[in-house]
């Protein structure tokens, strides 16, 4: 009966939606992408992620 109340309370897109699966980044591509971050003055994850084309999680 518990279950019932919590899935209720999902939004029922959220609830067919399967959870994220971490992606294994080569060591190349994060260097690629942490270089702008480390230095560029004054940037931020969501700054860098946008001119990237990424999601600001995914450079974070």
């Amino acid at each position: 009966m518990g279950d019932t109340l919590i899935l209720d309370l999902l939004d029922p897109e959220e609830a067919r939606t399967p959870p994220m699966v971490m992606k294994d980044y080569s060591d190349e591509f994060r260097a690629d992408v942490v270089a702008p971050y480390k230095f560029t003055l004054g940037a931020t994850y969501k700054d860098i992620a946008a001119a990237l084309g990424i999601n600001r999680a995914t450079l974070r």
